[in-house]
C-alpha cells in the first residue's frame, strides 16, 4: 500500500507553555494541485471514523522516527476536519514545538491510504473528489499544500482556548 501525503498551511496562535498543536487538518471543498494535471477537493466526512488514538503526529511525514505526539481530538466540520495533537515531551518533539513556534514549521499534512470507491474523477481524470479515505498520520511540515489549513494553536492541557497571542493577526497587521 501507498500513504499519500496532503500538506495544508495552518494560522499559529500560540498558548502559554503549549505542548498540544491544533487546526484544520483537511480543508472541504477547497482545490489543490496534487500533479501537473489533477486537482484534488476533499468532501466533508472523508475521515469519519478515525480514533484519535490511533492517529500519529510526526515530524514531516518520517515514518523511519518515532512519532512525535498523537491526536488527542479529531472532529468532522462543514468546512473542515479539525485536530489537536499532544505532542511528546521528547527531544524531537521539543524540537518540532520550537519550530512552530517560531513560525519555521506551519502546516499539518495528513498522510492516507485510498480505499474503494473513496475516489470520484471527472471524465478526463483531471479532478478527483476524495469522499473516503483511510487516515495513516499528521505531520507537521514548512510547505503545506492547501492555504487555508493552518495551525490554529498551540496549547498546555490546562490552557483555555483563548489565544494568549495570535501569530496570524501579527503577520498581516
Amino acid at each position: 500500500m501507498t500513504v499519500l501525503t496532503r500538506e495544508f498551511a495552518l494560522e499559529l496562535e500560540v498558548r502559554a507553555e503549549g505542548r498540544t498543536l491544533e487546526g484544520t487538518v483537511v480543508p472541504y471543498g477547497e482545490e489543490a494541485r496534487i500533479g501537473p494535471r489533477v486537482v484534488e477537493v476533499w468532501r466533508p466526512g472523508a475521515f469519519v471514523g478515525t480514533n484519535p488514538g490511533d492517529l500519529p503526529l510526526l515530524a514531516l511525514h518520517d515514518h523511519e522516527r518515532l512519532p512525535i505526539g498523537v491526536a488527542v481530538e479529531l472532529r468532522d466540520e462543514p468546512t473542515r476536519w479539525f485536530g489537536a495533537f499532544k505532542v511528546s515531551r521528547t527531544r524531537l518533539g521539543d524540537e518540532v514545538l520550537e519550530l512552530v513556534n517560531d513560525r519555521a514549521l506551519t502546516g499539518l499534512s495528513v498522510g492516507f491510504l485510498e480505499v474503494a470507491g473513496g475516489n470520484r474523477w471527472n471524465p478526463t481524470r483531471t479532478r478527483v473528489e476524495r469522499v473516503r479515505a483511510q487516515a495513516h498520520h499528521v505531520g507537521v511540515v514548512p510547505f503545506p499544500a492547501f492555504a487555508s489549513a493552518r495551525i490554529a494553536a498551540v496549547r498546555g492541557d490546562a490552557c483555555s482556548h483563548t489565544p494568549l497571542l495570535d501569530l496570524a493577526r501579527l503577520r498581516h497587521g
